[in-house]
């Protein structure tokens, strides 16, 4: 065994290295955190605003995007002219690498707030919670798998390295640091109309940190850092169509201010949500409970540690990244919203960081302090995953139907293509805060899902309805696209339309399957078809295609002629006749039944069938009404039962 001087060389080296390497365990663990809460925005198209922003950005030059109004009148040229390289990739690249973009830059955000914070004399252990902190503070959620998002992470990470770098330069003393400031400054007001208070929130810092005496240089940055965030903020009314920034009146100030305490406030903001939901508790009252009862505990912290620099450096980035919202300055349509928090959370993560520490240092012993960490930390990170991966998975069940329907747009033999009940939105019915609904958004009314296939990269003629009689319950609440039909208009839908798709919950998801279409004042294929119905339609042929592993999909090919008081079973018989699965009820996913056919209309019904198993199944299809089946006949014989056998399900 080592003697006890070789164990605490042993410790000092490892303690050494820890001192030596801390900084990039602090990346590496914010990455991982990063990349594992929303590493599978990697897989997602491009959605919501995306749709306008990323047809506005196509259709004009660079010199355009800097010198004219953006989409929607919002300026922001820096971000627009990441879209526009973003572009440059081809189809499929661009959507991960925009994606890439975002994530990269909100980690970088995660490991300059925890330089930040070292940079002003605060522990490792601190900065490595402040960076953990800020990669799962909850909402984020909206922003980061969102490429039109993407503006808010870029006005954070310029605003970081502003403030950054003035607090170096003021430690190195050394001029150029204050130009890389001066330059992010800049830059963060052509990311975002956020990062207009990017010369603020860095003079704010300089002086709480230093003081404002005996330093020239320090004067000169702070002035001219908020000349360009002023003169950015003038800029745009000289540029044409861009939207002016005005105030929209105070009118709303109360709302927005709680908007912001809310977030202040977030590790009990759950309680609130609790509270509201299930006791009938008033969100504003407990949010101002809520931000007292933080507002004591500073105090008390403050005046524990003697460090009111710090708290008030933490209030100052989150007061002023919260100004312009709370104020109501509005650019174009600018409205309170989670990513709202992108720059402001930095601030708030700042001072519960602080927070927790100085709480752990109220207790003697090392481990003791180390428990309090621990498990004061290990709440709000578990909390805040949690949530995260509850809104993961309204991205995941949304994106997995939106992927059905760019495989449905790749084929042109699909178009023009008809989706019935494809929800454009999920949220929960249950808000876990109070003032931040859970919702996921892909196709906004003011686009619609034609665009959606062509930004994104597979143009193909599509249009959406909604019918309400296929509706099956979710515990999800969603929004549809396209507007309401009735039997008559689903007849006409599917007629109009080579391919039609139906949107269907199952088994706690979404799924998108082809039901097949209607082909109007059609004429027999032959005179000989698979199966007669005495007094009914025909059926010319049945085709099978096994789509996956147990998911088959069946292919009734119908001839009507006429309307017909009778319902369609199909059962699914195993070698020993047994009845093993069912897709009984009308044509096209149960959408167009027998008594909406009209002469000559051929029907293309596909049923879908699931089984297990590998021994070969037999499909049967038959009519029957209330006085019984409808004599059915293959080859002019009659089937047994009049269910008449029209393929074999042959794995």
């Amino acid at each position: 065994m080592p003697s006890d001087s070789e164990q605490k060389l042993t410790m000092k080296q490892w303690r050494n290295l820890w001192h030596r390497y801390h900084t990039w365990v602090g990346i590496v663990v914010s990455g991982i955190l990063v990349f594992g809460c929303y590493g599978f925005a990697l897989r997602l198209p491009f959605f919501f605003d995306d749709l306008p922003v990323m047809t506005w950005v196509g259709r004009h030059s660079l010199a355009d995007i800097w010198t004219m109004s953006s989409e929607g009148s919002f300026y922001r040229p820096l971000t627009f002219t990441v879209y526009k390289l973003g572009l440059l990739f081809p189809q499929g690249a661009r959507q991960v690498v925009l994606h890439a973009v975002n994530l990269l830059a909100y980690w970088i955000s995660a490991a300059l707030a925890a330089q930040v914070v070292k940079l002003c004399g605060k522990s490792y252990k601190q900065a490595l919670l402040t960076s953990v902190l800020f990669a799962v503070f909850p909402f984020m959620f909206l922003a980061v798998p969102w490429i039109t998002a993407m503006p808010h992470h870029l006005a954070t990470v310029l605003t970081l390295l502003a403030v950054y770098a003035a607090l170096k330069a003021e430690r190195d003393h050394a001029t150029v640091w204050w130009g890389i400031s001066l330059a992010a400054t800049l830059l963060a007001s052509f990311a975002h109309e956020s990062g207009q208070v990017c010369g603020f929130i860095v003079a704010g810092w300089v002086i709480i940190q230093h003081g404002i005496r005996s330093g020239r240089r320090r004067i000169v940055g702070i002035v001219i850092g908020m000349v360009l965030s002023v003169g950015t903020f003038l800029l745009r009314n000289y540029i044409p169509g861009v939207g002016n920034a005005r105030l929209a009146g105070l009118q709303d100030y109360a709302e927005n201010t709680m908007f912001f305490l809310h977030g202040l406030a977030y590790p009990v903001a759950p309680i609130i949500g609790w509270l509201v939901h299930h006791r009938g508790g008033h969100d504003f009252t407990l949010i101002k409970i809520a931000t007292a009862s933080l507002g004591l505990l500073l105090v008390w912290t403050v005046r524990r540690s003697r460090d009111w620099r710090w708290a008030a450096c933490s209030l100052c980035w989150w007061a002023g990244a919260a100004l312009p919202a709370v104020a109501s300055l509005r650019y174009s349509r600018l409205y309170i919203s989670p990513r709202l928090y992108a720059l402001s959370s930095v601030g708030i993560v700042m001072l519960w960081a602080y927070i927790i520490i100085e709480l752990g240092r109220t207790v003697r012993h090392m481990w003791g302090r180390r428990l309090i960490w621990g498990l004061l930390a290990g709440l709000i990170v578990v909390q805040n995953v949690a949530f995260i991966y509850r809104y993961r998975d309204l991205h995941v069940s949304l994106n997995q139907i939106y992927q059905r329907v760019l495989e449905a747009a790749q084929d042109k033999e699909n178009s023009p293509l008809g989706f019935v009940n494809l929800p454009r939105s999920l949220a929960y019915p249950e808000k876990t805060y109070a003032m931040i609904q859970e919702a996921m958004l892909f196709v906004p009314a003011y686009s619609n899902i034609t665009e959606f296939i062509e930004v994104n990269g597979r143009w193909r003629a599509a249009e959406t309805v909604m019918f309400s009689p296929v509706l099956q319950e979710t515990g999800l609440m969603f929004g549809f696209q396209g507007d309401g039909v009735d039997w008559e208009g689903m007849h006409r839908f599917a007629s109009e339309h080579r391919t039609v798709w139906l949107a269907r919950w199952r088994e706690g998801r979404f799924s998108l399957d082809h039901v097949g279409s209607i082909e109007a004042n059609a004429t027999p294929l032959s005179n000989d078809p698979l199966v007669r119905f005495e007094g009914g339609p025909v059926i010319e042929s049945a085709r099978v295609e096994q789509t996956s592993d147990g998911h088959w999909a069946v292919t009734i090919t119908w001839l009507a002629s006429g309307l017909v008081d009778a319902k369609i079973f199909v059962h699914v018989r195993d070698a020993d006749g047994n009845v093993v699965a069912q897709a009984d009820g009308p044509a096209l996913g149960g959408m167009v039944p027998l008594w909406l056919w009209r002469s000559g209309d051929r029907i293309y019904d596909v049923r879908h069938i699931f089984l297990t198993g590998s021994t070969p199944h037999t499909v049967q299809v038959g009519l029957f009404n209330e006085e019984g089946r409808l004599p059915a006949f293959v080859d002019g014989v009659r089937c047994p039962d009049d269910a008449a056998p029209v393929a074999t399900l042959a794995p």
